[in-house]
């Protein structure tokens, strides 16, 4: 009913599920906290969290109402644990029993009062760090079950001494009193199965253990009459360019296990027999694993693409009523992603953290596999003799496979792909698959990649924005800039990737391009707090920003959808400001100052205006006119806190064409995309 985080600034908090507005600041770390343990103890929630401060805090929380509103808190500190790595707690003989491990291999065991504790006993064995721990309570016994970096899981069981079975062998045991009660405590088993670190255990509920390990593989081990433990069953992958799983933990029925990896990755699994011996991948929600800097929607409004500063591109699809799911991860690159744009349902433009832009065109299996799991029918240019693309050894770009490369049409899949029955005359891991579904990680990072078809070159600097317009025949490009001859914006055109022209006049990064909805102008802005309109077609200079037109940098803009030549600017100096175009000319029309900079800013075709902010937050407003004449804006919906970003919104941009209610897309600095529904009765 609480959920605590830890976080790398040394900050434990509490919320309360019935009410998330209640927050509670339980204590601080003086570096990251490393772990946690909760448990429910005498009407009070215990919470202990290790720190790499080498303090290890348990925290008594009392609680007064149904809505988890914490009335006061007591902390104990356990001084010089050591780096703590992984903390459980257990109630065992109605004591409340602590387990610790530190960088020193060992395992800590300590009884928890209310106001004081004892250390019990130090468990030793393991060669190399702790990374997890889970207890289990078996009848009048404890169990507890150890995963460390020495690729052994071991499982230690606490008994009280006068109840020890008599054995015909001698077994190493230590002795702890636990409350008044004398306890023995011995290894029972050692489980070798992991070939790398084992990352989590935990138990299921009924009696087997789940493991985790960055081998990329997750066990479960089941126990026989003889007391001898196995595995039972294996799933995860072998190979692949994934850095292994992280942990991983059961759902509460057993019917599906789920692990995170590395790059922030969920992958799942489903139960296909009961005897829990068969698992079959299925598909998980997933997103980027740092900064997201632009996202933009497909013209048809099909999919959501994103770039980051993880180095990839990916698509985001509904599937349905079940939620948005990865569809694609088309590009894979090896510089930071810093923008991105649809030229077409089937083709995009995106620039990096290096001075070319590359244009990518979808390959047959994309639309096809697109149609199958969103009902979306793609107006189509894709390459039909193209399958899919790979990226070559030490390569950045993504080369075509064609159909001709493939000596055997794709199968029907539901989940996993399967690559031994394709022979490709070169050394790849790509196989085309037919997708009813969204598909799993393995899939997105081996077989949903696009091929590359044009680089753009011309630009001085690491490009920064690019654009593409709404009849899909011009792109617009610009690049970091401290000189006004690298400032330029280029011109390309989207049918033969020729450089058009140079528009110049900005002195500094033009930090965003937007084409007009019938593609007949273009509006810059930049960070010399200057705008200015050009014509697409003679390229001439239309207008520019009267003088003081922001006090600071511009950082977005945006068109009015109803074809009235009207757009609007956001900038640091936390001004929204709208120009409205009259005889040829833009004049200031309706102006609104916010409490933080504003980032991003989007207008819907119905007139719906929203903003992001830099503090995370995200508004929803509409114009307020009288006989014609804006008075004003009018917030329709301000989104709270605890549901938007925690960092600068980079990009937000409103679906083109959905038949129901208008729904936002949004980037983060905090490495999140969402998408919001109905915002209007929120």
């Amino acid at each position: 009913e609480v959920v605590v985080l830890g976080c790398d600034k040394g900050h434990v908090k509490m919320w309360g599920v019935k009410g998330p507005k209640q927050t509670k600041h339980i204590c601080q770390h003086s570096s990251s906290v490393s772990y946690l343990s909760a448990v429910f103890y005498q009407g009070s929630y215990f919470v202990v969290s290790c720190g790499t401060d080498s303090t290890v805090r348990i925290h008594a929380v009392h609680c007064v109402d149904s809505e988890h509103c914490v009335s006061e808190h007591s902390i104990l500190t356990i001084p010089k644990a050591g780096h703590g790595l992984c903390c459980e707690l257990a109630i065992y003989q109605q004591q409340l029993v602590l387990a610790v491990s530190t960088d020193n291999c060992n395992i800590s065991l300590y009884q928890i009062n209310s106001d004081s504790y004892k250390f019990l006993v130090t468990l030793s064995g393991h060669e190399d760090w702790v990374r997890s721990l889970a207890f289990k309570v078996d009848d009048s016994d404890l169990i507890l079950a150890s995963g460390s970096q020495d690729n052994y899981i071991r499982i230690w069981r606490f008994m009280p001494t006068s109840s020890q079975p008599a054995l015909n062998f001698e077994v190493k045991k230590q002795v702890m009193l636990l409350a008044d009660t004398e306890c023995c405590v011995r290894v029972e088993n050692i489980l070798l199965g992991h070939e790398n670190w084992v990352t989590s255990v935990r138990w299921l509920s009924n009696g087997m253990i789940l493991s985790s390990s960055m081998d990329k593989t997750l066990i479960l081990w089941s126990k026989d009459a003889d007391g001898l433990w196995s595995e039972h069953a294996h799933v995860g992958e072998v190979g692949g360019n994934n850095m292994g799983l992280f942990g991983a933990f059961p759902t509460s029925d057993n019917t599906m296990l789920i692990s995170h990896s590395f790059q922030g990755a969920f992958q799942g699994w489903h139960r296909a027999e009961e005897d829990m011996k068969a698992w079959q991948g299925c598909p998980m929600p997933g997103g980027h694993f740092a900064s997201v800097k632009d996202i933009s929607w497909s013209p048809s409004g099909a999919y959501l693409v994103s770039a980051s500063l993880d180095q990839t591109v990916r698509m985001v699809g509904e599937w349905g009523e079940k939620g948005w799911y990865e569809i694609a991860r088309s590009q894979v690159h090896g510089h930071d992603m810093s923008c991105v744009d649809t030229i077409t349902d089937t083709s995009y433009v995106s620039g990096s953290e290096e001075k070319v832009l590359r244009a990518f065109q979808a390959p047959t299996t994309f639309v096809e596999n697109v149609k199958r799991i969103t009902g979306r029918d793609l107006t189509s240019d894709a390459q039909y003799d193209v399958l899919g693309a790979h990226i070559p050894a030490l390569g950045l770009s993504n080369k075509a496979i064609s159909s001709a490369d493939m000596n055997q049409a794709p199968a029907e899949h539901t989940g996993t792909a399967t690559v031994k029955d394709y022979e490709v005359p070169y050394q790849v891991s790509f196989a085309p698959v037919a997708l009813n579904q969204p598909p799993v990680e393995e899939i997105l990072l081996q077989n949903t990649l696009w091929p590359e078809v044009h680089k753009l070159y011309g630009h001085g600097y690491e490009v920064y924005q690019c654009a593409a317009s709404p009849d899909g025949a011009i792109i617009a490009t610009c690049c970091k800039a401290t000189k006004q001859q690298f400032a330029v914006i280029l011109l390309w055109s989207s049918g033969t990737f020729e450089k058009l022209t140079e528009l110049v006049h900005h002195n500094l990064t033009v930090t965003r391009v937007r084409f007009s909805p019938d593609s007949s102008k273009l509006l810059s802005v930049s960070r010399d707090r200057e705008w200015v309109v050009w014509d697409t077609t003679s390229h001439i200079l239309l207008a520019r920003s009267p003088p003081k037109a922001h006090a600071r940098i511009i950082w977005d803009c945006a068109w009015f959808k109803d074809n009235s030549g009207s757009f609007m600017t956001v900038s640091r100096d936390k001004t929204l400001r709208v120009w409205e175009y009259e005889s040829g000319t833009w004049e200031l029309g309706l102006s609104r100052t916010f409490d933080s900079s504003v980032t991003a800013v989007d207008v819907h075709s119905q007139g719906y205006i929203a903003v992001g902010f830099e503090t995370g937050g995200v508004a929803v407003l509409a114009k307020e006119e009288e006989g014609g004449v804006g008075k004003g804006f009018i917030t329709l919906v301000e989104y709270e806190s605890f549901i938007c970003p925690s960092l600068t919104i980079n990009t937000l941009q409103w679906r083109p064409s959905t038949d129901g209610a208008p729904q936002l897309a949004i980037c983060s600095d905090d490495s999140s995309v969402a998408i919001f529904n109905n915002f209007v009765s929120c």
